[in-house]
């Protein structure tokens, strides 16, 4: 098996096409392009430790992240779960085009942002689904900003 690279600038800087040749298709052709397809997909849930559990939280309900301490609440639009670990680990494991961290403290998902409110001493208030609600830091706000757009 050889691996080649070939630069294409039609392609959109994000964009990555793979094209996998032989003289036949194969079994052995087919599982390595469902290998590289597997590769490609984004996860659409997020695995977190419950107590004794490993719960699948569906990522596009997620709404908000927030660290109290050492414990992590996730919001949802069903409900909340609280559970251990670093909101860095968290965000790595999450879209970076969806969700956007805006405190030390939190990340949201950018799809259940209503709207934002100017607040105090140049902070805003980031309003979410369910009548949820986070700060948004000064130091956050130019990347919110960007990824919105505005």
């Amino acid at each position: 098996m050889k691996v080649n690279f070939t630069a294409n600038e039609e392609l959109a800087p994000d964009d990555i096409e793979v094209t996998v040749s032989a003289s036949q298709i194969t079994t052995d052709v087919m599982n390595l392009m469902q290998q590289i397809q597997n590769l490609t997909l984004p996860s659409t849930n997020l695995p977190i430790t419950l107590e004794d559990r490993v719960v699948f939280l569906p990522i596009n309900e997620i709404i908000l992240l927030e660290v109290f301490g050492t414990e992590i609440v996730i919001q949802t639009i069903e409900k909340s779960y609280t559970t251990k670990g670093q909101l860095k680990k968290f965000y790595a494991r999450l879209p970076q085009k969806v969700f956007v961290q805006i405190s030390k403290n939190s990340l949201i998902n950018i799809e259940h942002l209503t709207y934002l409110e100017a607040g105090f001493s140049g902070n805003m208030t980031a309003f979410l689904t369910n009548e949820n609600r986070a700060s948004v830091s000064r130091k956050y706000l130019p990347k919110l900003k960007q990824i919105l757009g505005l």
